[in-house]
């Protein structure tokens, strides 16, 4: 009896022993299996990240990232229509120009276990502006966003251009995100 219980034991050791030396060893090895899936794509290889100011706040309940990706088509900021070129924000440019971002807000709330959540906040003409703002509920975060309706340099480029501008507060949640415009 003793015998077979510390083969037992051996064995359950070896098999523990060996367990731990694979799941290092794996550890180790480098992998080649692309991601499919575009968009995400996209957002890591060309996106460029905005900072929110003020940094984040000791009570703040969530993490933010602001990526935005360069929009070069002749679309204006709140227009469908992609071919729109006599809205376009630099017609006598010839090269490509930035008319426009596509904006993408990614939310974590610091728990392991948990992805997050990222929103696409759309295509406009810049967000000029972003800012936390002082807590008012223990649940939710809130973000000050100015919107104009094309970027900065654009207005340079094009004089005749119009600027507008829109405000927005952003409230989050950890089960969603509320956009609501601000005068």
């Amino acid at each position: 009896m003793w015998g077979v219980m510390r083969c037992t034991i051996r064995f359950v050791l070896l098999f523990i022993f060996l367990s731990v030396g694979v799941q290092a060893q794996s550890r180790l090895e480098l992998k080649n299996k692309a991601i499919d899936n575009d968009l995400l794509t996209t957002i890591l290889n060309l996106s460029e990240m905005k900072e929110l100011k003020p940094k984040r706040p000791v009570d703040s309940n969530f993490f933010f990232r602001l990526y935005s990706l360069d929009d070069i088509s002749n679309a204006t900021a709140d227009s469908d229509d992609e071919d729109n070129s006599s809205e376009y924000c630099a017609p006598d440019v010839e090269t490509e120009v930035v008319c426009g971002f596509r904006y993408f807000l990614a939310v974590h709330n610091g728990d392991i276990g948990f992805p997050g959540v990222v929103y696409d906040l759309g295509l406009v003409g810049e967000i000029s502006k972003i800012e936390l703002l002082k807590k008012t509920d223990h649940d939710v975060d809130r973000l000050h966003l100015e919107v104009t309706n094309y970027p900065a340099h654009a207005f340079k480029l094009n004089p005749k251009l119009t600027k507008r501008t829109k405000k927005f507060e952003i409230i989050v949640r950890l089960d969603g995100l509320e956009i609501k415009e601000r005068n």
